[in-house]
Formats: structure tokens, sequence, C-alpha cells
């Protein structure tokens, strides 16, 4: 058996592993310090000029500012009515003796709680873009259970679930299991305890994250407004709004497609319906060594000088705008995906016990979504189009863990199509 190798950094190689850390702005005193390394003058030679109107953007709900929210308006407290409810709720859907993939709002039935659901998903989706529902303790649950409540509340959010790999995996472990014995350079970054860069999870129209338990130090899930980064790009910097909009971003596509890449733009405004997608993963952008051939080309294009400058200038805008989520074990965090970016601070667990364990799922509103452009509908498609079979639902993170072939942070959709998006490496 040949030796295992260190993965491929798309950070390292894309230049990006210094300036696009989410970390970099929260530790200065002087955001200035973080500031282009190019000079104004260069960058506005890369770019050109351009001015995008965006006066529709400035009294938009989910352009919000974090001095002006406090935890206690966007968490939802089901409370001890709401959880005893849930209770019943499960106990009925286990009388129908069904699998996990069956539970809906028709047989998880949460009569009480169902308009303060419903309220919680038009807050999603036409609202400030993001919620924690809060009050079920984890703890008092099987894992089982645990997965049939968090689908049985999730099915008031969105009616469809997507897919989070080409194996069909409908839910992702994220957590850094004591058990692994595989190295974390080896493991996608989800799987690790490092921090997570600005980004969002590509196609993907509703984020929801099941928290189990906690890290000791650190862990914290950081969002931004996707549309107050754009406000300010519009008003600072209105070249990147131009690059992102440009069809000219090569995307990995995962699986064995010829070619292994897209072009296609990062940013979509959309003023009639009063709705921006802004879709950014930078593991996701540019080349790969699956894809280099002998002679060092690649059918996949590197990003050029002016995407990595507008990378460096997104990251910062992004980071000026952070917002700590306040998130306790039993949360369920649900962020409208194409109006926000999230990261993630590095952590570490405690030496005994359970450590950090959220459990993610993605998730769209056939009612309230917004149509997705043709331009970004094929990684849209790999999660919510048209598939064969109800999907994986693995209730508890692999015992082993099994190095992909080439890490990516989210673990979302990975290149190569043998990768697990939990590291189980069955099929």
């Amino acid at each position: 058996m040949a030796p295992l190798r260190p993965r491929w950094n798309p950070m390292s190689a894309l230049g990006l592993e210094q300036i696009y850390s989410p970390s970099l702005y929260w530790k200065s005193q002087e955001y200035s310090t973080y500031s282009l390394k190019l000079p104004m003058d260069q960058v506005s030679s890369l770019f050109g000029q351009s001015r995008a109107g965006l006066g529709w953007l400035e009294h938009h709900a989910m352009a919000w500012v974090p001095e002006a929210i406090s935890s206690d308006s966007y968490v939802v407290d089901l409370g001890p009515r709401g959880v005893q409810e849930v209770q019943e709720g499960l106990r009925r859907f286990k009388e129908l003796e069904l699998d996990g993939h069956e539970v809906s709002r028709h047989n998880f039935h949460l009569p009480t709680l169902e308009a303060q659901l419903e309220q919680a998903c038009h807050e999603v989706h036409r609202g400030r873009g993001f919620v924690i529902l809060r009050g079920l303790d984890p703890q008092q649950y099987s894992v089982e259970d645990n997965l049939m409540i968090y689908l049985g509340i999730a099915a008031y959010i969105g009616d469809q679930r997507g897919f989070q790999d080409k194996k069909g995996n409908m839910l992702t472990h994220i957590t850094a299991s004591k058990d692994w014995k595989t190295p974390p350079e080896l493991r996608h970054g989800i799987h690790t305890t490092k921090g997570l860069s600005w980004h969002c999870d590509i196609g993907v129209d509703i984020l929801a994250l099941h928290v189990r338990s906690l890290a000791e130090h650190g862990g914290d899930t950081f969002i931004a407004s996707s549309l107050t980064i754009v406000k300010e790009l519009e008003a600072l910097y209105p070249h990147v709004i131009q690059a992102l909009q440009e069809a000219a971003w090569p995307i990995q596509i995962s699986g064995n497609p010829i070619p292994r890449y897209i072009l296609a733009p990062l940013l979509h405004m959309d003023p009639e319906n009063n709705h921006i997608i802004l879709s950014v993963d930078p593991g996701r952008l540019g080349v790969h060594p699956s894809t280099t051939r002998t002679d060092g080309t690649s059918p996949i294009p590197p990003l050029t000088p002016t995407q990595l400058e507008t990378l460096r200038i997104l990251n910062q805008v992004a980071s000026k705008y952070r917002l700590r989520l306040d998130t306790k074990a039993g949360d369920i965090v649900l962020l409208n995906n194409f109006a926000h970016l999230h990261a993630r601070d590095a952590y570490s667990d405690p030496g005994q016990g359970q450590g950090r364990h959220l459990v993610r799922l993605y998730l769209r509103n056939a009612a309230l979504a917004h149509p997705v452009p043709e331009s970004m509908r094929v990684p849209w498609e790999a999660a919510f189009g048209p598939r064969n079979g109800e999907g994986r639902y693995p209730v508890a993170p692999a015992l082993e863990y099994t190095a992909p072939r080439y890490t990516a942070g989210s673990a979302a959709f990975p290149l190569d199509d043998n990768d697990d998006v939990n590291g189980d490496g069955t099929a």
C-alpha cells in the first residue's frame, strides 16, 4: 500500500492561505493592517470601473449589520410545551414504523409549534435570513431519535432535502472524532479542529445545523450578510461586483465529467425579486492537481489576478461585518445560504467526553425559494435536482475515517467521486 501523502490545500494553492482567513481581521486592531496587497491604482487597472446601482438593497431586511442585532432577536425558544409536543410528534412518528427519509410535516405532527416554525421559516426566507431554534436537549435522546426530531422540525422549514455528495448522503456530521486515527491534514476541513474561512455551500438554498455538542474552547460560527457585503462593495469597490458577476469563475464539478469544471458567476442580482445570490467556496474554485496532466498542464484554469484580488477584498468586507452566533447544545441553526457567508474559528475539544459536533442538512422550500438563475443551476441541481433513491442518513459519525483523495473545507461534493462527506468510505 502506497504511503499517504499530504492532501492538496486549495487555500495555499490559490495564494489565499493567509489573506483568506476569517480570523485575520478579528485579531487586528486596525482593519487596514490586512488591506489589499496591491496599491489601489493597480487594483483599479485590473478591474476597470463599473457601478451597479444597488439602491433597492438599502432597506432590505437581510442587509443587516451586526451592531443592530442582539442574540435574543434571532433565537426562537420552543419552551417546555413545545419540547413536549416535539416528543409527542416523535412518539407518533415511530409508531408508523417509517424510515428517516419518510419524515415530513404530514407525519411528524407539531400542531401548536407549526405556526411558530412557519414564522421562523418566513424569517429565514423573507426576513433577516437566519434563526436559531432552541429548547431541545440532545442528551435526552438517542442518536436515532435526535435525527428523527431534527428531520421532523426541518420539514417545516423546507419540503425538500438536498444531496451533499455523489453517494447520496443527505446529512453530514461536522466533527473531529476522537476515534479517528487518520491525521487531520488528510481529512476534509469540517472534520478537523481548524478554522474554516468565509464561504457558503454552493448551490444550497437553506443551510441547517443541529448542534449536538460544543467545543471546550473556540469553534464559534460566524455569519455575514451577503447583501451588506455587496452594498459596501458597491460603495467602495464597484469593480469587485463586476468581477463577481462575470461568468468566468472555474467551479470544480464532482464526479468524472469532462470537463471537470464549469465557468459561472459567483454573484447574481435580481432586483425584480428583491434578492441576490452570492455563491462562494474558495475550495471549489480554480485548478486542482487531480486534473493536472503529466506535462504540468491542467484543463481547469487557474484563478486570474483579478479573481484573486476579488476574493481578498470579499474576505475583508465579510470579516468587517461578521456576527458571532450565540449557539448552545441542542440548537438548530437555520441560515439563508444564498444570502449569507459563514466561517468558523479554530477550536479545541475536551480531553474526555464529547467534542464539537454539528449535523448539516441542505433544505429548500418550494413555495418561498427564489429562482436559481441558469448560470448557477449546475451545483444547485447536484443537490436538489432529479435523483435516484432516497439518500443516506448516517445517524452518527463513522467509527473509522477513510482519507479522501482530495480534501476540501466544506466537504460538499468533493471533486473525487469516491470521496464521502462523512469519511467512512462506504458505498
